[in-house]
């Protein structure tokens, strides 16, 4: 049996202009720009949401894979390396060109966690066995709700109409098992975007991960 062992890591996606602002900033300031910017760190700090030292903080604590070669690199592919990296909807690999890993751990990112993997598995395998791991909670959570859902008589309340399995996998992937909007984990439930009364689908389309809270404010209004 393989051998997978995860750490959750603690981020927040960086809008793009204001990543592309700190990084512009961050090359000013190393040399690495012809022109000298407009902007300096206290003027970021008042235009952005939280000061330039915690965006690039934020950016480079990805940098052993959106900075995998030694070479310069335009701030854009810098941006669009981050992006992958944390964002994108399938496992991706870490860069093992740099001392900060293990080749022998396998070490992968998905959906905010790193993944340790050990065996001898292909890199496709290994990305089969991280979305098992991933949809094993959302199986197990589920599980759960069905068994303390059951009613005095001892009938089980399933949620109607049923949702087909496939498209709970592939809700419960790209909206990382958290709620879209406060990004809870507790409660949570599938939601229609448009409710099945006022015509909406099954499809994942219209179906989004909320917390129960979120879920209940939203009543069943079309937003």
């Amino acid at each position: 049996m393989p051998s997978i062992k995860k750490t959750r890591l603690v981020f927040k996606v960086v809008g793009k202009e204001e990543a592309m602002a700190a990084l512009d900033l961050y090359a000013s300031k190393h040399g690495n720009l012809v022109t000298p910017l407009e902007i300096d760190a206290n003027e970021f700090n008042r235009i952005y949401s939280h000061p330039y030292e915690e965006t690039i903080a934020e950016l480079w604590k990805w940098k052993a894979h959106i900075i995998p070669e030694y070479r310069s690199y335009p701030i854009t592919e810098v941006y669009d390396n981050y992006v992958k990296c944390v964002a994108d909807g399938e496992p991706t690999k870490w860069s093992l060109e740099t001392d900060q890993f293990d080749i022998s751990k396998g070490e992968w990112v998905f959906k905010g966690y790193v993944y340790e993997v050990k065996g001898l598995y292909s890199d496709d395998q290994i990305k089969l066995l991280i979305l098992e791991d991933f949809d094993r909670e959302r199986r197990y959570f589920e599980k759960l709700k069905v068994k303390f859902n059951e009613s005095p008589s001892g009938d089980v309340i399933y949620e109607r109409p049923r949702i087909p399995e496939s498209v709970r996998i592939e809700v419960w992937r790209r909206d990382g098992g958290k709620c879209a909007r406060c990004g809870s984990r507790e409660k949570l439930e599938y939601d229609h975007i448009v409710p099945i009364s006022k015509g909406g689908s099954n499809t994942a389309r219209n179906i989004e991960l909320l917390c129960e809270k979120c879920n209940r404010s939203k009543s069943n209004n079309v937003v």
